[in-house]
């Protein structure tokens, strides 16, 4: 299976060792908790659903778990059966939870949408499902460019790179591995930003004056390599999306080739395209 926008080639890439486990987050779905004001406090479906999401976060909750049923929640937080009914069709709707006919709600897997009309960061992907989103930093050292490498960012073969490695996260869930690779004079300034809070867009664009333009991608399914597999929560050699992505900035100058890999349940892609 292969999408093809622009063409990129695969670097080759070192084995890379998982980190430690990692604290969840302690806040969930921005949108969510996020209380609109009746009188000075939030509605009792917005109290209903701000708790089970922040639960859910935090890993009270884990995929695949019932939650509390509707008559648990009616009696906890004191309202009626609607109220409670609200709550869940909100959280439904964010695609955090789905319903079991005769059985309940369950927590669902989260899933990503990536929208292949415009360049967007990790956060700006996730906005529409309200998660907080934050990395956990495995690698940045300067490297010697591949041939791959070389020919994406248009340097010599050997020239120094920076090569950052990242698990990007929402909410309680690991979305994807990325393997970035950056000309020294962009990649060193960058990696003494803050990599595990912000988005490398937007500490580019923001912190260092970088004026994105467009990407480059190329979309198939790889099996998951040595190394990898811990990282995303997959078994060795199981098939993971693989996005092969070459950033540009305003002058068309490439600065920013990466591999990004995900679980197939983990993303989704969406692009309108015109008859003609």
């Amino acid at each position: 299976m292969s999408r093809r926008l622009r063409a990129s080639e695969s670097p080759s890439e070192s084995r890379i060792a998982p980190p430690e486990p990692s604290a969840a987050l302690e806040t969930a779905r921005h949108a969510l908790t996020a209380e609109p004001q009746r009188r000075g406090r939030p509605s009792k479906s917005t109290a209903i659903r701000a708790w089970l999401a922040v639960a859910i976060a935090n890993g009270e909750f884990a995929t695949g778990d019932q939650l509390p049923s509707e008559h648990t929640l009616m009696a906890r937080f004191d309202v009626c059966r609607a109220t409670v009914r609200q709550a869940f069709h909100d959280l439904c709707h964010a695609g955090i939870v789905s319903p079991h006919q005769g059985k309940g709600y369950y927590v669902s897997r989260l899933t990503a949408v990536h929208n292949l009309e415009r360049l967007q960061s990790f956060g700006e992907m996730m906005a529409p499902l309200g998660l907080q989103t934050r990395s956990v930093l495995i690698e940045h050292a300067e490297v010697p460019a591949s041939r791959e490498v070389s020919e994406a960012l248009r340097i010599g073969i050997d020239d120094a790179v920076m090569r950052i490695v990242r698990t990007r996260i929402a909410g309680h869930t690991v979305v994807s591995l990325d393997i970035s690779y950056f000309p020294v004079d962009i990649g060193r300034p960058l990696a003494a930003l803050d990599l595990a809070n912000e988005d490398v867009f937007l500490l580019l664009e923001n912190q260092l004056g970088v004026e994105l333009g467009y990407a480059d991608l190329l979309i198939d399914l790889a099996p998951a390599l040595p190394g990898h597999a811990a990282l995303l929560g997959v078994t060795d050699s199981q098939t993971v999306f693989r996005i092969r992505r070459l950033c540009h900035d305003n002058n068309g100058r490439p600065i920013d080739y990466e591999h990004l890999y995900a679980r197939q349940d983990a993303l989704q892609f969406k692009v309108r395209t015109s008859r003609w």
